[in-house]
């Protein structure tokens, strides 16, 4: 999977929000809000291909208490989302969203 170009992560009154620029201003259409999580995964993806299980291994190793399995299955929803509104490769026009990723504690508070 890939992240479509043209899109850039903004912080915003303490949000995340996926901003698009350009050509892109026309295909995605919706505000799409995205936590302090997504946001760490963004980094992550914004500018190689990547997969799911990818995702939760970064998950796993940057916050304390987070399973594997649950990051699968907050990854998969968030997935679904970035699909849904048009910004992987893959996706497709739909709504707004705010999307929530286990906030577990961040490696650096062990």
């Amino acid at each position: 999977m890939r992240l479509k170009d043209g899109l850039i992560l903004r912080e915003v009154a303490g949000q995340y929000v996926i901003v698009p620029t350009g050509r892109r201003v026309q295909e995605v259409t919706s505000i799409v809000y995205i936590s302090s999580s997504g946001a760490y995964l963004w980094e992550y993806m914004k500018n190689q291909e990547f997969e799911k299980e990818d995702l939760a291994e970064q998950i796993v190793n940057h916050y304390r208490g987070v399973t594997r399995e649950k990051a699968l299955e907050d990854i998969e929803k968030f997935l679904n989302v970035l699909r849904e509104n048009n910004i992987l490769e893959s996706g497709g026009l739909r709504g707004s969203y705010i999307v929530r990723l286990p906030e577990g504690r961040h490696e650096s508070e062990k």
